[in-house]
């Protein structure tokens, strides 16, 4: 068992803020606030990821760092920038995990198939998971990760980086995430988008999901 940790950050543009618009479902007038929010985050965030590399899988923690809490806990009464910092912070995660598959193919000559994010019984009993929590600056307390903004999940190699879970969302196990909803539904989410009358509605249809209204059609 060999335990590598990692710092790494990105670049404004590398977040391609036309996807990231589509992606979350920002209103073409919220695209000012979601560059400069995009540049911010960039230069302020730095993600910090622990790996135990095994015979036969990895097991990963990620985390965004506790300031990234704070700054979302002060964000919180203004809905569109908090809706905006939070979905930077999936953004940022989804960006991390292509760079483990990386790290992954450079460290052992294999690509990392699909994720298995643990669930709490899964990290309470397991200590290899607590040690790399640990590592990454990721504690478990009272069945939550701590920085909010943080993961911990294990992967099987793969010979063929087309088997990778960055490249096969629709197969992922964890069945809530963001990027397999999209995956999934994309084809039903563009029609709405195309009918629905925005005007109705004073948060873009991104924002009424997550806080639960909806937009009429």
């Amino acid at each position: 068992m060999e335990t590598e940790n990692y710092t790494f950050s990105f670049q404004y543009e590398e977040l391609e803020i036309g996807h990231f618009i589509k992606r979350y479902h920002f209103d073409e007038k919220d695209r000012q606030l979601a560059e400069a929010v995009g540049r911010f985050l960039a230069e302020f965030t730095v993600v910090q990821a622990g790996i135990c590399y095994l015979p036969q899988n990895i097991t990963c923690a990620v985390t965004l760092g506790i300031k990234f809490d704070k700054l979302a806990e002060l964000a919180a009464e203004h809905l569109l920038l908090s809706y905006c910092i939070e979905c930077y912070g999936m953004e940022f995660l989804s960006k991390a995990y292509e760079k483990i598959n990386i790290l992954s193919f450079q460290k052992t000559g294999k690509w990392i198939g699909a994720y298995h994010f643990l669930e709490e019984e899964d990290i309470e009993e397991a200590e290899t998971a607590l040690s790399i929590l640990a590592k990454a600056g990721v504690t478990w307390e009272q069945g939550m990760l701590r920085p909010l903004k943080s993961v911990i999940f294990t992967a099987e190699y793969t010979e063929n980086k087309e088997e990778s879970g960055c490249d096969h969302c629709t197969q992922c196990g964890n069945v809530t995430c963001t990027f397999r909803k999209e995956a999934e539904e994309k084809n039903k989410r563009e029609k709405i988008e195309n009918t629905m009358d925005l005007g109705r509605e004073i948060y873009s249809y991104g924002i009424s999901n997550i806080f639960g209204r909806r937009t009429k059609i």
